[in-house]
């Protein structure tokens, strides 16, 4: 797994490449969220265009911080989650809870 971060219009872009599952790669994921709502401000735009497969230990991570950064009134938001993913979310009846824009600049336009 692979995550570039950059700010774009006061919000950190993380650009998620790869798996997130059980182990080392939700573990990764849940270290860069924890670092960017620690260390940055404003919301968060995770780009899962390029995000293979997530099962549900990396659903749960992407749940538990979207709590943490609510608290602190910022979003998490996704960019290009892929069909598989959104209908996943669906049924798990968490796609109402997500931000979800189909690219950077939607998401830019509509957060900022």
């Amino acid at each position: 797994m692979f995550v570039d971060k950059s700010r774009i219009e006061g919000m950190s872009l993380l650009k998620v490449e790869g798996i997130i599952k059980l182990g080392e790669s939700a573990e990764f994921l849940a270290e860069n969220l924890k670092r960017t709502l620690e260390k940055d401000e404003g919301h968060v735009m995770m780009d899962f265009s390029k995000i293979n497969y997530i099962d549900s230990t990396g659903i749960g991570e992407l749940v538990g911080y979207l709590g943490r950064f609510a608290d602190l009134d910022r979003k998490l938001i996704l960019i290009n989650p892929s069909e598989r993913i959104r209908k996943l979310l669906a049924i798990a009846q968490l796609n109402h809870l997500f931000p979800t824009y189909p690219d950077v600049q939607s998401a830019v336009a509509a957060e900022s």
